[in-house]
């Protein structure tokens, strides 16, 4: 039991106080579990464990074993913005809580997390069953809209993986909260990731990724959720606020059902590049007007922005509440949803309440678009004739 669990304040080996430079310690830990796991055979991993505190991470921690898990006492998050925006001489915490890391690293590194091992051939380099869990990760100090902010990374996945969890975290004031490259079965779940720049990115390519009843609350120059290149993507149950922008470049076959997406800006979920096969189901969208200025898209954008094939837009809820003096371009209609490039795109069964004159747009170079009780004949702009339409009666 004493050569598997480990706690960072009581640990023996440790050369400094996990409380002056908590990265240090994890690093001598890891050390220390390579050191006793030397064979195929011998290496069941370990348990690394924060208890409640307030940690500084002055070194950057690199994971380069398998079958470790990270976890503390709970993600304590605490939102930063609203106490940096507010008095708080009557607040009774005006710190996150639990097991607390501040990111500050004076290494020269951005990361508080580098999981990644080098080898070749490539099976050398992945890494397996790693699980950060329960404890939360403060960039400090930061401004709107974070990105690039302080440039600090949370958690950056460097090489190809294997059912890793990231679970019960807490993020926050960082630029890239969480990032995964070549992921395989991730599982992302019942995290708080609020006041970054980008919450998730699943980079170079993954398949089977679940990203599960998490709040993701970020800002309007980068991402809630990107995937690139992206198979089986399954991003349920989530509730994504503020400037909810879900992205998938050559994604196919991804499930995007039940979440709760509310943003202040345009574009909510693109499928980009040839994305394809995708089901876009039982959501519930709403766009209003509020904090922050972003031009990267307008409102002809579309809520949902599909360029690809096959895609499936069915059963959700938009509702779109928008002063007219603050859609973009100003006097144009808005676009629910924009098939901008495709064959066989199925729109149906979704409702559309807005306060303006509201549009499904169908892009000239689109075909075999179908849309089915999903606009009325004055909402649908088809600048194709390539379709088939069953109106929303009016």
């Amino acid at each position: 039991m004493a050569d598997t669990v480990y706690d960072v304040t009581t640990w023996a080996g440790a050369t400094v106080s996990p409380y002056v430079d908590i990265g240090a310690v994890i690093n001598q830990i890891i050390a220390d579990i390579k050191s006793k796991q030397t064979t195929q055979t011998t290496r069941p991993g370990a348990v690394i464990y924060i208890p409640p505190g307030h940690y500084d991470l002055l070194t950057r921690v690199v994971i380069d074993v398998s079958f470790l898990q990270i976890k503390g006492a709970g993600h304590g998050f605490l939102s930063e913005a609203i106490r940096d925006e507010s008095q708080t001489g009557s607040w009774v915490e005006t710190l996150p809580g639990a097991s607390h890391i501040r990111v500050r690293n004076n290494d020269g590194h951005n990361e508080a997390f580098l999981v990644s091992r080098t080898g070749a051939p490539a099976t050398v380099g992945r890494l397996n069953s790693i699980v950060f869990q329960d404890f939360c990760l403060d960039g400090v100090n930061a401004s709107k809209p974070y990105l690039p902010g302080n440039g600090k990374t949370g958690i950056s996945f460097q090489s190809d993986n294997d059912a890793v969890r990231i679970e019960g975290m807490g993020f926050v004031y960082l630029a890239h909260a969480l990032i995964i490259k070549g992921a395989d079965a991730p599982n992302i779940t019942n995290n708080f990731i609020a006041e970054c720049g980008s919450s998730i990115e699943l980079t170079g390519a993954s398949q089977v990724a679940k990203i599960t009843n998490n709040f993701l609350i970020s800002a309007w120059a980068g991402y809630s959720i990107f995937a690139e290149n992206a198979e089986g993507l399954q991003i349920c149950g989530n509730t994504i606020l503020w400037a909810c922008n879900i992205t998938l470049s050559s994604g196919n076959r991804a499930s995007i059902t039940s979440n709760k997406l509310l943003s202040n800006f345009p574009s909510q979920i693109a499928l980009l590049n040839n994305s394809s096969e995708n089901l876009i189901s039982a959501n519930h969208f709403r766009r209003v007007h509020g904090d922050g200025t972003s031009t990267r898209f307008d409102d002809k954008f579309g809520m949902v922005h599909i360029a690809g094939n096959k895609n499936t837009v069915t059963g959700n809820q938009f509702s779109f509440d928008v002063p007219s003096q603050n859609i973009t371009p100003a006097g144009q209609d808005p676009t629910i949803v924009l098939v901008k490039s495709g064959d066989n795109n199925y729109l149906a069964s979704n409702h559309i309440t807005s306060n303006v004159a509201a549009k499904v747009v169908l892009d000239a170079s689109t075909t075999a678009t179908r849309v089915l009780h999903s606009a009325t004949t004055a909402q649908l702009d088809a600048l194709t004739t390539n379709h088939f339409m069953v109106a929303t009666p009016s």
